[in-house]
């Protein structure tokens, strides 16, 4: 444990080049516009964390709130313990939610009139790993020009020392009644309620087993819950892919469920699985999320360069434009506020819906499609077989930035018809010349040292082997 007075403390010890080497090493620590994630122990320590707080609340003014709260990861108590050390040495006021989901820390942001808030998380990172969201006032994340001056705070060691700040702590339940009741308020609860729907929820001793047993106890839901302890002890690698979710699989065949639902550590993406026990593929959460909201709403639609055109099609359908970013939620959100939209979200299963905040929220994903299959009547899986069919394949590649340079630009020789869309990250191709599948996005991964190929086609066989040539640019 941290003593009271560590974070100005070590805005001096830190403060020079020499110094910030102590705390740092060789093994990753990746900075981006999704935050902070580093391997506990390793390149991410308490001191590191506290250095990440110091900075962040630097930019802030003394006696603003923060907001601080984590997933369950067991490490993230002594880190929270450090995060607000540093911010009430910069002179923060500190309110603590202990474990609490992303989304429902960032609605307590207005709820309490702060400044921002840090959460403790590395999402969907494997076990070893944990992290820091940082957010803004509005309950947005840092944008990139915020976020550099953050990081250019921490390695300087230019930290603000004032004042103690206070330290609250508030029950964590009082965050999740504000979350559920937020989101019963949004959807159609009496429908959802009327169908008297029975699900499978994995939560993977995340946070979302804080929330959504309580979302779907007022919605009327019957619950089999798997892996639901807010331990952190995951059950399976934690990424909710089609993958890791076999388990998820078994227990709605099990349990005779209409429908499953696989959450992230930290409550901001869910994946869905038939009653078959068959994984639908995460970006259908957002296309049957799509639909349901642009079914009692018209207006613009937000998503990434990543996404799957069923999204695309999900939304022309009921005649809403498109707009695509690129991939990292802040551009996703920051976006949707410019242009009004109804909802947004990433292909990963992050569903996005401002009028509720301005968060991806598994909760809210996982509402909206038991909306649409409620006020519609039909399973799941005849929802997936009506929107249009594409199969997206999905790889990792490690490699250097000028490989990635390298083989984009032997992408765009080897189709010189393609249309290369203009939002830049990294770069997506459609490969006909026209906004329509196939096409190939190749990226550095904001979240792991690794580039993304993701590629799609009307056949799984077609995406498989346009990722394969990818590949073998990287030879």
């Amino acid at each position: 444990m941290l003593p009271a007075n560590w974070a100005c403390n070590a805005a001096l010890l830190l403060s020079s080049k020499s110094s910030e080497k102590k705390v740092m090493s060789n093994a990753p620590l990746i900075v981006s516009i999704s935050g902070i994630r580093g391997l506990v122990g390793q390149s991410l320590t308490d001191e590191v964390v506290a250095r990440f707080a110091a900075a962040f609340g630097t930019t802030l003014t003394p006696g603003d709130t923060v907001v601080l709260g984590r997933d369950t990861r067991p490490s993230g108590g002594d880190f929270a313990q450090a995060a607000a050390a540093a911010l009430r040495q910069t002179g923060c006021r500190v309110v603590d939610l202990g474990m609490c989901s992303t989304p429902g820390a960032k609605l307590m942001i207005a709820a309490l009139d702060a400044k921002g808030a840090i959460i403790i998380t590395a999402s969907h990172n494997p076990a070893p790993w944990n992290g820091l969201k940082l957010v803004r006032a509005d309950g947005v994340f840092l944008n990139a020009e915020e976020g550099a001056r953050v990081e250019a705070l921490f390695h300087a060691g230019e930290f603000r020392c004032a004042a103690s700040g206070e330290l609250e702590t508030i029950d964590p339940d009082v965050v999740v009644a504000r979350h559920v009741q937020q989101i019963v308020d949004y959807v159609d609860a009496d429908a959802i309620r009327r169908a008297g729907f029975k699900v499978a929820v994995d939560p993977c001793n995340g946070t979302g087993g804080l929330v959504v047993p309580s979302l779907l106890d007022v919605l009327g839901v019957e619950a089999a819950l798997i892996n639901a302890r807010p331990d952190g002890d995951f059950a399976h690698d934690p990424e909710p892919v089609s993958a890791n979710l076999v388990q998820l699989g078994q227990a709605v065949c099990d349990g005779g469920c209409a429908i499953g639902f696989a959450i992230d550590p930290d409550a901001d993406r869910v994946a869905l699985v038939d009653s078959s026990g068959a994984p639908v593929g995460e970006d259908y959460t957002l296309a049957l999320a799509v639909q349901a909201a642009a079914a009692r709403q018209h207006g613009p639609v937000v998503t990434t360069l990543s996404t799957s055109q069923a999204v695309t099609d999900a939304a022309t359908a009921h005649n809403c434009p498109v707009f695509l970013t690129a991939v990292g939620e802040v551009h996703v959100v920051e976006k949707m506020m410019a242009e009004g939209a109804v909802i947004g979200g990433e292909g990963n299963g992050g569903v996005i819906v401002t009028q509720i905040g301005p968060s991806r929220d598994a909760a809210v994903g996982l509402a909206l499609v038991l909306e649409a299959m409620a006020r519609t009547g039909r399973s799941l899986e005849e929802l997936v077989a009506a929107l249009p069919s594409y199969a997206i394949d999905k790889r990792k590649i490690t490699c250097t930035p000028e490989q990635l340079d390298a083989a984009i630009a032997a992408l765009r020789e080897r189709y010189p018809q393609a249309y290369v869309h203009p939002v830049r990250d990294g770069s997506k191709l459609y490969l006909s010349g026209q906004l329509e599948c196939p096409w190939v996005h190749l990226r550095a991964s904001n979240t792991e040292p690794i580039v993304r190929v993701i590629a799609e086609s009307e056949t799984a066989a077609e995406a498989a082997l346009l990722c394969d040539e990818v590949e073998g640019l990287f030879e």
